[in-house]
């Protein structure tokens, strides 16, 4: 007898996962291939489709051979990291590298859309333009590289590229096409009126089908490539956050789940967008049918601890003896009390994130002397990327969404000082979440649902959800931190005048 399962392949900023997973939503299999990203001019991200497309091929053979021997894989979906501009010309090869969320090139073409149309993006999606979106990244090709825009047949997102090559068809899905700014969140359906005005061609944009939707089968040649077997299903998927939503339990409407990785990200399941909050959270169609959610984004999340640890202690990246230096550095830490002796870290290493949204803001560490010890630094930084998660949870708190239940989850997590501190800086409870690979799961759960293996993506969601140690907020450590927080939001507030007065030449840039 077969052991039935489903495969979920997420695409991430820098590496595949491929996860299988059984009928009961446990984990079966798992294998990550990494891939570069390229840089080649300040504020370019970059990635090669056809480098996804290789560790595609490689995570999927690894993670069949980890299948028990009775293991099937019965259907597949997919998972990818939101807004990357992929363009294809008529015979699906990559007319250019993809242009990454982070990618400012098109800062520009982003002044011009708030300048012209920020009500329009906000009445149409909840948001108001940024660079992180693609309408402004598509403009830039359009504008800078007429020749490339001319080649490009179709639009389509990274999770959509891989489809792609797994089943020769091309298509998206509401929730990667709800990052453009360029589609109808609550119809569901691009905006052709809105792109015509803004001199984009229609005939880029490819149908945009439910995420649960059958979106073909894999072909016999891409099954001489992964041992996926020829006629699989599958399906079309989401984009990342979107999965991690499943993954995470945050399809339930008063859950919040904030997950401490490179970036950190707080989800939330929404009604409806809200004005009042426009350009401080994002607006996003959930790949639950005609759900949304919203995001709040710490762009230096767990990048911040360590960018301060490499800076301290000289080292161009961490191996497995710097994670237990840290380790040893956090004991020490839980000596440290709020407000780590007058240090103070505004965490916005590449720009802020919310709910200011602002590449001019720049990280600042006030209260330096010289005799200021390695962790009580470190400490100082998870301060303020903690402070930085409140002002994303009063955000979600000033359109009414106050959640029931607080999940905490990603790598940061697991250090015990830094989500104890966030749970007193919130003054809340705050759950652990041990699932992991939330997105790969969110994938897979999408594949089983279009199978029939699961009733909903509502039911599979729940069963998904790992909880772990409960964390309690020390209602003294709260009291302090609510006066230290007013203090940081007044620093941050005296520093982003002084950046936005700075001319750029100033800065060095």
């Amino acid at each position: 007898m077969t052991m039935s399962a489903v495969m979920g392949i997420d695409l991430g900023t820098t590496s595949v996962k491929c996860l299988a997973m059984d009928r009961n939503g446990k984990r079966i299999a798992l294998a990550s291939q990494s891939y570069p990203i390229q840089s080649p001019h300040t504020g370019w991200v970059e990635q090669r489709p056809e480098d996804w497309w290789a560790a595609v091929v490689k995570s999927v053979r690894e993670c069949l051979s980890a299948l028990p021997e009775d293991g099937f894989i019965e259907a597949v979906s997919l998972s990818g990291h939101m807004s990357a501009l992929t363009l294809l010309d008529e015979c699906g090869s990559p007319v250019m590298p993809a242009i990454l969320i982070a990618d400012t090139r098109s800062e520009q073409q982003t002044r011009y859309l708030m300048k012209h149309y920020r009500d329009r993006t906000i009445a149409l999606t909840g948001n108001v333009p940024l660079d992180a979106f693609t309408a402004p990244k598509l403009m830039w090709v359009r504008d800078q590289r007429p020749d490339l825009y001319r080649k490009a047949d179709k639009l389509v997102f990274p999770k959509d590229y891989v489809r792609f090559r797994l089943t020769g068809r091309l298509g998206t899905d509401p929730t990667d096409a709800g990052n453009s700014l360029l589609f109808d969140v609550r119809r569901r359906e691009w905006n052709e009126t809105f792109i015509r005005d803004l001199g984009l061609r229609v005939d880029l944009f490819p149908e945009a089908a439910d995420s649960l939707s059958a979106a073909g089968t894999i072909t016999s040649e891409v099954s001489v490539l992964t041992g996926l077997p020829a006629g699989t299903p599958v399906f079309t998927g989401a984009a990342d956050i979107a999965c991690t939503q499943i993954g995470t339990g945050t399809l339930e409407a008063d859950i919040m789940a904030i997950t401490l990785s490179t970036s950190a990200q707080i989800i939330m399941r929404v009604p409806d967008t809200h004005v009042g909050v426009a350009g401080q959270v994002t607006f996003h169609p959930s790949a639950a049918a005609a759900a949304m959610y919203a995001m709040g984004s710490v762009f230096t999340g767990g990048l911040g601890v360590q960018w301060g640890y490499e800076l301290l202690f000289d080292r161009d990246s961490m191996n497995a003896g710097d994670y237990e230096r840290l380790d040893r550095l956090s004991e020490r830490m839980k000596q440290i009390p709020c407000g780590s002796g007058g240090l103070l870290f505004l965490p916005f290493l590449v720009g802020s994130s919310t709910p200011y949204f602002d590449p001019r803001d720049r990280a600042a560490w006030i209260g330096l002397t010289h005799h200021r010890d390695k962790a009580l630094l470190l400490h100082s930084i998870m301060e303020g990327i903690a402070f930085n998660i409140r002002e994303n949870v009063e955000a979600f708190a000033a359109m009414g969404q106050v959640p029931r239940r607080i999940y905490l989850g990603g790598g940061g997590s697991r250090n015990p000082v830094w989500r104890q501190m966030i749970a007193d800086v919130l003054g809340r409870e705050m759950v652990l979440l041990q699932t992991s690979d939330a997105s790969a799961l969110g994938a897979a759960a999408i594949a089983g649902v279009g199978a029939g293996l699961f009733d909903s993506l509502e039911s599979i969601s729940r069963e998904l959800v790992r909880e772990g140690e409960r964390l309690d907020s020390d209602g003294e450590r709260h009291r302090r931190y609510n006066v230290l927080y007013e203090k940081y939001r007044k620093v941050y507030r005296s520093l982003h005048e002084y950046y936005t007065e700075l001319d750029s030449e100033l800065l060095g840039e």
